[in-house]
C-alpha cells in the first residue's frame, strides 16, 4: 500500500528532471510534506506525443460517479491482476502516468505500535512512481482528472517495515511507461516489479505524521525516545 507520501522538490527540479524545458506554472503548487488521499498532485503524462504536468486528485474518480468523489478503493491499484481489473485494465492500456513523489511514509507493526518510516531513493531526490489516471465528467465544465498509484509486493529492504511498496520505476522504463502507444500486457507487466532492494533508503519520523493536519518539515523530526 502507499497511502501517504511527500514532495519536497521545487517546479524548477521537476523541469530539469523530466521536461529540460519550461512548463507553464502548475496551479497550486507547494512543497508538502505529508501528501494524503483526495489531495492534488502533480502528474506527468504524454497527451498529443508530448509530456505534460498536471494537478490531479490523489483517488481515482471513475467516470460513472455521479459526484467527484467514490466509495472505492481507488488510493492504490494493485498490478497483480491488474489487467483484468474491470475500473483499471483499460486504463493502464492508454492512460499511465509518473508520480514524482519526494519519498513516501509507511507504517512499521510492533505489537500495538505502529512506527512511521519515510522512505526514498538513495542516490536520487525525485522516484517516478507508476500511476493510472482518468478524466471525470470529460468535456463538461466541471471537469477534473485524477490517479491511482500502482503497488507491487515489497522488495527485501520494504519487507522489513511493510509488505506492500509502489512501483518505483527505473529511469530507463520512464519512457516506454509513458507511451500511449505500447499497450502490450507482456511489456507492460514486466514493468510492474519491485526495484531494487539497494536504491531505497529508510528513517523514522515524528508520530506527527499521523495527522493530515500537519504538513511541515517538522514531521521528518526523529521520534522522541518513550519514558517509562
Amino acid at each position: 500500500m502507499c497511502g501517504r507520501a511527500y514532495e519536497t522538490y521545487s517546479e524548477e527540479e521537476l523541469n530539469i528532471r523530466y521536461l529540460n524545458k519550461r512548463f507553464p506554472p502548475l496551479p497550486d503548487f507547494l512543497p508538502t510534506y505529508n501528501l494524503c488521499p483526495t489531495q492534488n498532485s502533480p502528474i506527468l503524462h504524454v497527451l498529443e506525443g508530448e509530456r505534460r504536468f498536471r494537478m490531479m486528485h490523489w483517488q481515482l474518480i471513475p467516470e460513472w460517479e455521479s459526484s467527484f468523489r467514490t466509495k472505492l478503493s481507488t488510493i492504490n491499484a494493485r498490478s497483480e491482476g491488474v489487467f483484468e481489473s474491470p475500473l483499471f485494465g483499460h486504463l493502464i492500456l492508454r492512460q499511465r502516468c509518473i508520480v514524482p513523489l519526494s519519498g513516501f511514509y509507511e507504517w512499521k507493526k510492533e505489537g500495538k505500535r505502529r512506527r512511521p518510516f519515510r522512505i526514498c531513493l538513495c542516490d536520487e531526490s525525485i522516484m517516478s512512481v507508476a500511476g493510472v489516471w482518468d478524466t471525470w465528467h470529460r468535456g463538461k465544465p466541471d471537469e477534473r482528472s485524477s490517479f491511482s498509484i500502482l503497488t507491487t509486493s515489497a522488495n527485501p529492504f520494504m519487507s522489513t517495515i511493510h509488505d506492500r511498496m509502489p512501483v518505483i520505476l527505473n529511469r530507463s522504463d520512464e519512457e516506454q511507461w509513458l507511451d500511449p502507444e505500447v499497450q502490450e500486457p507482456e511489456i507492460l507487466q514486466q514493468l510492474l516489479k519491485p526495484c531494487r532492494a539497494s536504491r531505497l533508503a529508510a528513517a523514522e519520523v515524528s508520530p506527527l505524521i499521523n495527522s493530515p493536519k500537519n504538513n511541515s518539515p517538522d514531521v521528518f523530526d526523529p521520534p522522541k525516545p518513550l519514558l517509562f
